[in-house]
């Protein structure tokens, strides 16, 4: 597929300044303006990274009611039941809290539904043998923002329920929402008078902050995660500073699921996952035996984590349970304090993960073919169904599927007369809003711009299939469907020293809105190149007269002979790295894009 290389230009007043004002090299200055960086305090601060610029959980409006709740819920001993989502956010929140609540001497349980049998978030029939419990508050985790029957369920019960969310609002004007909703707006800290939430007793969710908070506050705590909501409630809750040591010592599972729920890395988020990483490559500080069993059956134990191994190598463990079997596995394995039980559980959801990956790769195989036998060309989302396929995996294969022939995707499994659909974006399509847009064909749905999850009755798939895909192509436009690679800025080989490279490396972590530099190049002329790990690209390049510089271009073997040959003019665009082998530290291109350079050609 064709990849048109797209040029960030920021205004140069604003690169010259952030340089002179906060020291900065005139490239990284480049890379701070094109993240939204334009300040010069904003930009220390980003370098600096520091805890203290955590914000006071405070900053939600209806953290004190949440707070008081709690406490006298401890103060009379009654049961409080942490009701969490299956994924890894969910899962990461409930444990959090959890414990914190078991800390602070709370009778406290879990209760995280079963994917197969009772779905996503809050559910009549739980809160029904919750109340038989002897409960009477419930605490949601990574989920509930658009519970409206199930909070006016709680109620008649005679639960309370605090909500912890970080889901789209509910805007009552795309759907009707039906019984128990509040609709006298958000309240404080939401302008949008539109915006409808379930009557519970309390609700904490980025867009709910008082009055008067700064706009960059309101900002940093925006992209907040499930489990990020949980750690500021957890904050308000132990009253610690964010000097205390004991809110390091929760910044590994908020990175977990922070990561996994691909929360932008920015503002609060990247405070929490730099520190978080830390946390977890410490062989000292992550004394939680279910991550130290994790990392052991992985082989990370004892090595430097990072955003890539949290993403690939951690988080589909604790998210396999979930996926395939109940979550209460990965809940188990992040709340014992047992080294041996730990150990136990981390090898069950490792060899689970396996089982996940065997599966994945079915439903993806059936799917990718039924892509390849359609004019794709002609739709605007692809919309696929089965009654074959397991709904704990369709997520993952609707991420991959949108990625290979980018279209918004869903992929959708029905069992016992329902579909079960979870769906995926790309860049320039909100995904909630185009559900929104087809709710009269839904049975229910919720989510983000980029990731959903719904169901449907068999019936209305092929409505829904060809309404989605009118949507899509009328907001997208031609255009929308031509996959572009933002490019950072250009440089030269020469450019690019050790020195320079870790200047680079301090805006890390990367990830979701902080994504590694991209930087292109023309006039590269190929000088050796070879075939690694039987696809992979291995290249010595120079440019001009200067000295030669090693690449690697994942995946692309197949171009060895045809447009990449010794002698050959590329253009690129790729991030640099540093690679340490027998001691040496060299610098070397991670290739994202390459193409013939033509008006550098000898020919």
């Amino acid at each position: 597929m064709r990849i048109k290389w797209v040029l960030a230009e920021p205004d140069a007043g604003i690169t010259d300044m952030l340089a002179d004002q906060a020291g900065l090299h005139p490239l990284i200055a480049r890379l701070m303006a094109n993240r939204g960086i334009i300040d010069p305090q904003a930009a220390r601060s980003f370098l600096s990274c520091e805890l203290s610029a955590l914000s006071d959980p405070g900053i939600f409006s209806q953290m004190d009611t949440a707070v008081t709740r709690v406490r006298t819920a401890i103060a009379k001993d009654e049961k409080i039941v942490v009701y969490g989502d299956y994924d890894v956010d969910g899962v990461t929140g409930s444990s959090l809290l959890y414990l914190a609540l078991k800390g602070l001497g709370a009778n406290v349980i879990s209760y995280i539904p079963d994917r197969m049998s009772e779905g996503y978030g809050l559910n009549a029939g739980a809160l029904e043998k919750i109340k038989a419990s002897g409960a009477g508050l419930v605490i949601s985790v990574d989920c509930g923002i658009t519970a409206f029957r199930e909070a006016e369920a709680a109620c008649s019960l005679g639960l309370d329920l605090i909500i912890t969310d970080h889901h789209e609002l509910h805007k009552p004007n795309r759907e009707a929402p039906g019984p128990g909703v509040n609709k006298d707006g958000p309240g404080e800290g939401l302008s949008d008078s539109e915006v409808a939430l379930p009557e519970v007793h309390a609700i904490l969710h980025p867009a709910l902050v008082v009055q008067g908070c700064s706009s960059a506050d309101r900002l940093s705590v925006s992209g907040l995660t499930g489990v990020g909501i949980v750690f500021k409630f957890v904050q308000a809750l132990q009253g610690t500073g964010t000097d205390d040591e004991q809110i390091r010592s929760h910044l590994d599972l908020v990175t977990l699921g922070t990561v996994a729920d691909v929360g932008k890395i920015m503002g609060e988020n990247r405070i929490l996952v730099k520190h978080g990483l830390e946390v977890l490559s410490s062989s000292t500080t992550s004394g939680r035996p279910g991550i130290v069993a994790l990392k052991q059956v992985t082989g990370l134990q004892g090595k430097k984590i990072g955003v890539g191994a949290v993403g690939f190598t951690l988080a589909p463990r604790i998210n396999a349970s979930g996926r395939l079997e109940r979550a209460d596995t990965a809940f188990r394995l992040l709340t014992t304090d047992s080294p041996e039980e730990a150990m136990a559980l981390a090898s069950v959801l490792d060899r689970v993960n396996k089982e996940r990956q065997a599966v994945e790769e079915t439903i993806r195989e059936d799917a990718r073919q039924q892509c390849l036998r359609t004019d794709l060309s002609a739709l605007g989302a692809i919309v696929l169904s089965s009654d074959e396929w397991h709904p704990g995996v369709i997520g993952i294969v609707s991420s991959r599927i949108a990625e290979e022939f980018y279209r918004p995707t869903a992929l959708i499994c029905v069992r016992n007369g329902v579909g079960k659909g979870s769906a995926r974006s790309i860049p320039g399509f909100n995904l909630y809003e185009g559900l929104c847009a087809c709710s009269d064909l839904l049975l229910g749905f919720g989510g983000h711009t980029y990731a959903a999850g719904f169901s449907i009755a068999p019936g209305n798939i092929p409505l829904f299939r060809d309404r989605l895909s009118a949507i899509v192509r009328e907001r997208m436009g031609p255009q929308g469907f031509v996959r572009t690679l933002s490019v950072d800025g250009a440089v030269t080989l020469n450019d690019l020293t050790i020195d320079m490279i870790r200047e680079i490396e301090k805006l890390a972590p990367f990830g979701q809105g902080n994504p590694e530099p991209r930087l292109g190049t023309r006039g590269l002329e190929v000088v050796a190149s070879r075939i690694v790990g039987s696809k992979h690209l291995k290249l010595r390049l120079k440019q001009g007269n200067g000295a030669t510089m090693g690449a690697i271009a994942f995946n692309r073997g197949s171009q060895l002979g045809n447009q990449v040959r010794d002698g050959a003019r590329l253009a690129a665009v790729f991030t640099p790295r540093l690679n340490v082998w027998n001691g040496t530290t060299t610098v070397e291109l991670d290739i994202k894009d390459m193409k013939a350079d033509k008006e550098n050609s000898k020919a």
